[in-house]
C-alpha cells in the first residue's frame, strides 16, 4: 500500500507539473495582434493620445517576406537597428512608396514579451522613415517579421524583429 500511495504521489506531481508547464505556454513568440497592441500602447503614451491605432495587416507581412527575400535586406535591417539613413539604392527594386502614405522601418532586438519588443521598436535610434511626410496619422497598420543580421564590428548575428508601419498622410486637424 505504501508503494501504492509514493506512486500516485508522483503521478500526481506529474500531472502538476504539466499543468504548469502549459499554462506558462511554450515559450513562443508574442503575437502580432499583441505586438500591434503593445506599439499602439506605447506610441499614445508617448505623444499624451488615447486615438493611435495599430492593426496587424497580413498584406504587410508578406511585402516583409518579399524583401527579405532579397539580397539587399540585410542591409537593410542593419541600416535601421543602427539608426543610419537609408539610400534609394538600399530600397529593393520595385519598392514604391505611394504618395499618399506615410511608412516607417522599425528594428529592434528580439524579445518574446510584446512590451519589451515594442520598446525595443521605438528606441530611438531604431526606426527611419522611407516616405517625404514625416508623422505617422492615428491609424496604423503594421507588418512584422524576426530576421538577423551579422553585425560587422562583434561579427555575431543579432536576432531582431523588424517592422513596417504605413498609415495615411494626416490630416490637418483644425
Amino acid at each position: 500500500m505504501k508503494t501504492m500511495k509514493k506512486i500516485l504521489a508522483f503521478a500526481l506531481a506529474g500531472v502538476m507539473a504539466l499543468a504548469l508547464l502549459t499554462g506558462c505556454g511554450t515559450g513562443s513568440s508574442a503575437s502580432h495582434k499583441s505586438l500591434a497592441k503593445a506599439m499602439a500602447d506605447y506610441d499614445n503614451g508617448h505623444e499624451r493620445k488615447t486615438t493611435i491605432t495599430y492593426t496587424s495587416s497580413a498584406e504587410l507581412d508578406a511585402l516583409l517576406q518579399t524583401w527579405a527575400a532579397n539580397p539587399k535586406f540585410e542591409t537593410i535591417v542593419e541600416k535601421v537597428y543602427n539608426g543610419d539613413t537609408l539610400s534609394s539604392s538600399d530600397i529593393p527594386d520595385g519598392v514604391v512608396v505611394p504618395n499618399d502614405k506615410v511608412v516607417y522601418l522599425y528594428c529592434g532586438k528580439y524579445d518574446k514579451d510584446a512590451g519589451k519588443q515594442a520598446l525595443n521598436l521605438n528606441a530611438w535610434d531604431h526606426y527611419t522613415h522611407i516616405s517625404s511626410n514625416s508623422s505617422l496619422a492615428d491609424e496604423r497598420k503594421i507588418g512584422l517579421i524576426t530576421t538577423s543580421f551579422t553585425d560587422d564590428t562583434t561579427n555575431e548575428k543579432v536576432k531582431v524583429r523588424f517592422a513596417v508601419v504605413v498609415s495615411e498622410i494626416p490630416t490637418a486637424t483644425p
